[in-house]
């Protein structure tokens, strides 16, 4: 068992390497105001597709999806200003790394993308981006999925919460309501 275990992990590991993912377009500094492209390592998508291929179901393949928001995330920290970046909009006017949700909703829009481009994704699919505008000037936006079986759609938001904390994951109409952690 542990040999065919060992095959697969190599045989995923010349897959990706193979499969020579095109480098993400990440943004930041409210609004897409500055951006950048970032190469996500082999190791680290190896990592990714052994996370999401743990999952059996659509709610564990949710709880897979923010583990692996998180890594990409704390990646692209290395090379960017993003580890500063505060929830919400708050207590990070000044920082070069700041994020909105705009900013979040288009970076974990493209980890998305590149999760469904390598198959990766078993149980959800990327769906269009959501928005929400409870009041004329509290606008939100997020990245979603919507899982295959049921049609579901989930939210999959980075913007609540300080760099280092994984996107909550909730459904669609919850988070249309207002919803905030």
């Amino acid at each position: 068992m542990r040999r065919a275990s060992l095959i697969c992990a190599l045989w995923l590991a010349l897959w990706l390497a193979q499969a020579g993912a095109e480098p993400l377009t990440l943004c930041y500094h409210y609004g897409c105001d500055r951006s950048s492209t970032i190469d996500l390592p082999a190791d680290a998508l190896i990592w990714m597709a052994g996370r999401l291929r743990q999952a059996d179901d659509a709610g564990a393949e949710r709880a897979a999806l923010q583990d692996v928001a998180l890594a990409f995330y704390q990646i692209a920290a290395q090379t960017l200003p993003l580890a500063e970046d505060r929830g919400d909009n708050h207590e990070d006017d000044r920082i070069l790394g700041r994020m909105d949700c705009i900013d979040h909703t288009h970076n974990l829009h493209q980890l998305l993308a590149l999760l469904q481009s390598l198959h990766l994704l078993r149980y959800h699919q990327p769906a269009a981006d959501a928005f929400r505008a409870p009041w004329l000037f509290n606008e939100h936006h997020a990245a979603t999925v919507q899982d295959i079986d049921t049609g579901d759609v989930w939210v999959v938001d980075g913007w609540f919460r300080d760099f280092g904390a994984p996107p909550v994951v909730v459904p669609l109409a919850l988070w249309k309501e207002g919803f905030s952690p």
